[in-house]
């Protein structure tokens, strides 16, 4: 009799290249989790190449049981969140991926290993970025595996012992495609409206925690980004999407300083990171200046309306501006 644990996987779905889902449903498959206790929600968020597309004639999918969900474009966070209103009765958990990403090693073993231990109700895993040949933990730094003790023994499972609010908002080490949550304790926590440029699923963490999360984590990689549509990594400097970006992060900062901070340390990284966001916004209206590129002022306005200036804002826009074209002729 399988006592497996009936896992949820959800998958919000906007791309405009084929086969891109071809790929995450191979690596769920390659998990080799019981058929009977696996299933796939994948929300079609109004994509240009239609999720159903897809999966038609895809011997894959076939061996999978997937169902697509359809809605109007919304964004990726209301898509996890329409994933989560049609969870089937009887799932324990969920589990999220992204459609240009897939799971590698035992992601979903592990996962259950750890949740079943007793050591937390929300796990997540280190990960290789697109590209990448070093996992994010050893290039990125932001953990500590010393301070966080081994689950029963084994030092590849850590349980999380710290300030995961000022964690997520300094040093952030949580990853969407790699967590996996309990639906009895955490089933209830959703996503933000909208910010579909940035910090979704920092509040969205910042929510289980609000209903009791506590985390367990892994030290190796068990999640490979691949090559999509993301609105982050595609929003650099010049790009058109730099201005919404920076200003959904400030309204996720905002938020957590409002809401979540406790500590006065996490309080002030967050202003400090609040008035560098603004002189990024001045930097990018500068940048798109010199090069003659239209300005969205409309945002620009709305920006600094949500983020009044003030003096350390002020401080840090000078010095930031200062070092930026301080030497430039």
């Amino acid at each position: 009799m399988n006592t497996s644990p009936k896992i949820a996987v959800i998958i919000p779905f906007f791309q405009r290249e084929a086969g891109i889902l071809d790929r995450s449903l191979s690596s769920i498959l390659a998990q080799g989790y019981p058929a009977d206790s696996i299933y796939v929600l994948v929300v079609d968020d109004g994509s240009p190449i239609p999720a159903e597309q897809e999966l038609a004639n895809n011997p894959i999918s076939q061996k999978l049981r997937v169902r697509v969900i359809k809605q109007a474009n919304a964004g990726p966070n209301e898509a996890r969140n329409t994933g989560l209103a049609h969870l089937e009765p009887g799932t324990d958990l969920v589990a999220y991926l992204d459609s240009d990403d897939e799971w590698i090693g035992s992601h979903l073993q592990r996962a259950v290993l750890a949740l079943g231990s007793g050591g937390g109700n929300a796990y997540f895993a280190n990960l290789y970025h697109l590209g990448d040949t070093t996992n994010e933990f050893d290039k990125a730094k932001r953990v500590k595996h010393a301070d966080h003790s081994p689950l029963n023994g084994d030092p590849s499972l850590r349980v999380y012992q710290g300030d995961m609010v000022h964690q997520i908002a300094t040093a952030n080490i949580i990853f969407m495609p790699s967590l996996v949550i309990s639906v009895a304790q955490l089933g209830k926590a959703r996503f933000p409206q909208a910010h579909r440029h940035g910090g979704g699923d920092y509040l969205y963490w910042m929510d289980l925690i609000s209903h009791g999360a506590s985390f367990v984590y892994s030290t190796e990689a068990e999640v490979r980004c691949g090559r999509g549509i993301n609105m982050w990594y595609g929003s650099g400097w010049g790009t058109d999407g730099l201005a919404m970006r920076i200003v959904d992060e400030a309204r996720f900062r905002r938020k957590v300083l409002q809401n979540y901070a406790r500590a006065e340390r996490t309080k002030e990284s967050l202003r400090a990171r609040l008035a560098e966001l603004q002189a990024s916004m001045v930097q990018d209206v500068l940048h798109r200046l010199r090069a003659r590129k239209p300005v969205n002022w409309q945002t620009v306005k709305m920006f600094f309306r949500e983020n009044p200036p003030n003096g350390a804002m002020l401080s840090h826009l000078f010095s930031a501006l200062k070092a930026k074209f301080g030497g430039a002729r």
